[in-house]
This record gives structure tokens, C-alpha cells and sequence, in this order.
């Protein structure tokens, strides 16, 4: 974990010059898709972290994360200065800041949060794209010798609880004097250093080292540029004590990012807004069958799916779009409420560059005549996604069933081109484990006998070469033989082990 700096009172250089400084800073280039206007944040500083060049500012009803440019930046204030911070606003919710100018001090504010953990002496919050420590037990004895009734619970708070809590501000951090719940929330966002991670779970550090587990839905592909001891912020779900991971980003890449990217509102609400480009879109097939929508919200930045009902209007979407996505989560779901696809405002639809990681479904070869194509099914449930593929770019040596790496770019019409792909070494824990996988096409061929192991053959919906799928004994039925036949559009799901498709389900489309 970064280490936090809270700067000791005696070490400020004058306090009355402390109280008038005003440091300028650097302006930040033009983003082409969000306002980069200038804003106001005005708040008490309750939370320095020097590593991560951040302060925490309370707020009237929030707490909001402001960025510096440099450690020494922040290191010129101490916890409890009121200041008013000339900013432009970060994707992910945050702020960079431009200008500050401090305006006082204090030693009582009051701070809001959702809670990540609750011991007996201490709180750990997350708020505004930052987490920050609150002790428990200091300000209860100190209330409690001097004779005066303590307004802190001593119920347990559970995590995922909104929390408004009176604080007092100390040369090291703050001392809760009162604690009210206010709500829960849907989603918990963490920052810290990513201790370890493997294919089904993460853990990061948090506040002063805290050690937080959270799980990776199979759905989720993480950026490989993500590493063990990198600075990082997640957004989570929290049920039945898991953490579920929605999405995660590198920090330092988050720290200037404009447009695209991710971010919670601060009221209880339980939204998430996301913005970003359009990977893959399926539209809702009936009002019980929702669509699928997976959108990268930036560099450094997991994609996130998204399930699109089809009581939600989608106006001009395709692959390749810029997208403004306000979403719920339910369980491990997010589901859209409203999908805005955004003008390029000059920066154009096409030369973003994504990254996709799954099992290859598909693959046809480019030729002297014709581009190829590579489809890639990045998770459980997940749309798989299509990459051309230029006469440039060798898939020779990749089959179907292989893990891969894909990097492509979207260019002005939506198409998504592939620039490089690479097969990923299998860790111990891909070989014969089996892969859940959707395919949607129609049946090219169908070989089987009642009560025997079959096959079916299908042309998948993009065009890329015939798959061959085997046909458990328990499915070859006479119902099956008669119903699916040459020429049907269908819905297939499977497993895939050893490179070979095995079906769990099929559903005629209309």
C-alpha cells in the first residue's frame, strides 16, 4: 500500500503563509468527448496520501479525491486546511487539480462514506475515488473520561453501509464523535496496491494495508498491463461477505484520463456511469431476454458488460461507438438503465486502441484477396468479439480453443481491425479446464443417432469458418434430430476442453 503522509502540525514552514498560499499548477490538455471547464471543490482536508499525490476533501454532503501533480504538492498541507480548489474533473470521478488556495484550518468536519470494513476501533470508508481511515476508540474514551455520552454505535456496521460521521481532525488522522447510518450502497469502490492476483481472485491493500480479497467473474478480462504491486482502483459489488469485481483501472493512468472511464454517484443512488467505446452489442431479443453490451471505458481499464433490457432505447449504436452507459448492479449484473451514444466531437470513433483476452472461437486467415477474421469469446455470457484480420497480421499458428491476447483498433465505420494477437500460456489453470461459450449461427450440418454421441456443424452468424460441435448421447434425441436441421438459425452454448466444443444447450432464434 501506498504509504500515507499526514503532516505533523509543527512542520508546517509558517501557518500564516500556509493559510495564504496559493500553489499554481500546469493546465491540463482539451479532452474531445467531456468538458474539461474548470470547477470549484471546496472542502476540509481529511486525507493526504503522498504516494499517490492525492488529497481528500470533505464536502458539504461528499468527499472528493483532488489529484497533484507531484508528492511535494500535497506535502505543503496539513489535515484539517480548508481550501477552494480551482480543478477540472477525471473520468473516474475525481478531480485535477489546477490551482488551490487554503483559507483556514479546522479541527471538526463531518465525512461521508460507504463502509469497506469495521472493526471495533476503526472505520475504513470509500468515497470519491479514494479510501481513508477513521479510528473508533480514541474519541470514545476522551468522551466517555470526560463524562459526556458518546454518539458512536457501538452496533455493527456491516460493509456496504453509507455513513455520514462527525470527526475530529488530529496531527495523525481523525477520531469518530458520531456515526449515522444512512443508507447502503450497491457498489464499493477500493484504491490501494494490488498484492497478488490470479485468474478467479485479486487482493489489494488498502488503507494503511488493509488486505481486502475480491473475486473476478469470469466475465471480466483484466488489462495485462495490470500487475502485482501497481497502484490500481476497482469497483466492486459486496454480497454475502464477497467482494465481486465490476471493474478495475490502472491509477496512474485513471490520474489523466478525461473521457473515458468510470465512476459512482455519491448519493445513495446506486449507479454507475460509464463511458467509453462499443466492443460487441446484441440487442434484446424479447422483454424477458435481455441484450448484452460490452464497452471499453479507456486505456488501462477492464471492459465491463453490460445487460440491456429491452425497455431501454438504443438510438444509432454499433460497434466502434462512443458510448455513455448509466447502469445498476444486481448480484454479479450490471444492468443498463440508459445507453447515450455520444458525438466524437472531433476526436473520431476510430483510433482507439482495445484489448480483448478469451478463448478463440473462430479463425480464417487473411488472403491475397480477402481480410480474415478472429473471434475471441472474452468470458462466461459475454458477446464474443470480432477482429479483422489484415493481410499484415499472422493468425496461422492460432486454432480454435487457444487463449488469446488480441489488440485492435476501431476505425471511423465501427470495424475493429486486429493489430496483434499472441497466445497466452495456460498458468496451470487452463489445459483441460473447460470454458463456457455462446455461438449464434446456422446449422451447416447435423450428424447423430438417437441415444448416441452426435455432432452438429454450425456456420457462425460473422461468416468465419464452419465449427464443429459434439453432442452428448442425452441430447442426440429424436426431438433434437428433427428439430435442429440444416439451414436453422440457432443459439449454441458449450464447453470447451482441450480445444474441442461440447454442447450444454441449444435454442432455435427466430
Amino acid at each position: 500500500m501506498a504509504t500515507k503522509y499526514h503532516k505533523p502540525v509543527a512542520r508546517a514552514a509558517s501557518l500564516a503563509a500556509a493559510l495564504a498560499l496559493t500553489i499554481p499548477l500546469a493546465p491540463l490538455a482539451a479532452s474531445a468527448s467531456r468538458s474539461t471547464t474548470a470547477t470549484s471543490v471546496r472542502g476540509t482536508v481529511v486525507e493526504i496520501n503522498a504516494a499517490r499525490h492525492t488529497l481528500v476533501l470533505a464536502t458539504v454532503n461528499a468527499m472528493d479525491t483532488v489529484r497533484f501533480r507531484t508528492a511535494g504538492a500535497v506535502a505543503k498541507v496539513a489535515l484539517g486546511t480548508r481550501m477552494t480548489v480551482r480543478a477540472s474533473r477525471l473520468a473516474d470521478g475525481t478531480f485535477k487539480a489546477l490551482s488551490t488556495h487554503a483559507h483556514g484550518r479546522t479541527n471538526r468536519t463531518v465525512v461521508h462514506g460507504t463502509v469497506v470494513s469495521a472493526a471495533a476501533t476503526q472505520l475504513v470508508l470509500s468515497a470519491g475515488g479514494s479510501t481513508l481511515a477513521v479510528d473508533r476508540g480514541s474519541a470514545v474514551a476522551t468522551i466517555a473520561k470526560q463524562g459526556r455520552q458518546s454518539h458512536v454505535s457501538d452496533s455493527t456496521l456491516g460493509v456496504g453501509a453509507d455513513v455520514k460521521v462527525g470527526v475530529i481532525i488530529t496531527r495523525t488522522g481523525l477520531d469518530a464523535t458520531s456515526i449515522t447510518e444512512t443508507g447502503q450502497s450497491g457498489f464499493i469502490g477500493l484504491e490501494g496496491t494490488l498484492a497478488n492476483i490470479s485468474s478467479t481472485s485479486l487482493t489489494i491493500n488498502v488503507e494503511d494495508g488493509a488486505a481486502t480479497t475480491v473475486t473476478i467473474p469470469s466475465s471480466i478480462t483484466i488489462p495485462p498491463t495490470i500487475t502485482s504491486g501497481d497502484q490500481v482502483e476497482l469497483l466492486t459489488s459486496y454480497a454475502g461477505g464477497v467482494f465481486t469485481l465490476v471493474t478495475i483501472t490502472d491509477d496512474s493512468i485513471a490520474a489523466n484520463q478525461t473521457n473515458d472511464g468510470v465512476s459512482t454517484d455519491q448519493n445513495g443512488a446506486g449507479y454507475i456511469q460509464a463511458e467509453g467505446l462499443v466492443m460487441a452489442y446484441t440487442p434484446a431479443t424479447s422483454a424477458t431476454v435481455a441484450g448484452s453490451l460490452i464497452v471499453q471505458p479507456g486505456d488501462g481499464v477492464a471492459a465491463m458488460t453490460f445487460a440491456v433490457p429491452s425497455t431501454v432505447a438504443v438510438t444509432g449504436l454499433q460497434v466502434g461507438s462512443r458510448v455513455h452507459v448509466t447502469a445498476t448492479e444486481s448480484g454479479t449484473t450490471l444492468t443498463a438503465v440508459s445507453v447515450r451514444v455520444q458525438q466524437s466531437e472531433g476526436e473520431g470513433n476510430g483510433s482507439m486502441t482495445t484489448q480483448t483476452e478469451g478463448l478463440v472461437l473462430t479463425v480464417v486467415p487473411s488472403s491475397a484477396t480477402a481480410t480474415g477474421s478472429l473471434v475471441v469469446q472474452p468470458g462466461d455470457g459475454v458477446t464474443p468479439v470480432t477482429f479483422v484480420v489484415p493481410s499484415g497480421v499472422d493468425v496461422s499458428g492460432i486454432a480454435s480453443g487457444a487463449r488469446v491476447h488480441a489488440t485492435g483498433t476501431f476505425d471511423s465505420s465501427g470495424q475493429l481491425t486486429l493489430v496483434s494477437v499472441r497466445v497466452q500460456q495456460s498458468e496451470g489453470d487452463q489445459g483441460g479446464q473447460s470454458g463456457i461459450v455462446h455461438l449464434d449461427g446456422t446449422v451447416s450440418g447435423v450428424v447423430g443417432t438417437v441415444g448416441v454421441a452426435g455432432s452438429l456443424s454450425l456456420l457462425p452468424s460473422d461468416g468465419a469458418t464452419s465449427v464443429s460441435i459434439d453432442v452428448p448421447a442425452a441430447l442426440d434425441t429424436a426431438d433434437f434430430l428433427s428439430t435442429f436441421v440444416v439451414g436453422m438459425h440457432v443459439s449454441v452454448t458449450a464447453t470447451m476442453v482441450n480445444n474441442t466444443f461440447t454442447m450444454v444447450s441449444i435454442t432455435p432464434n427466430d
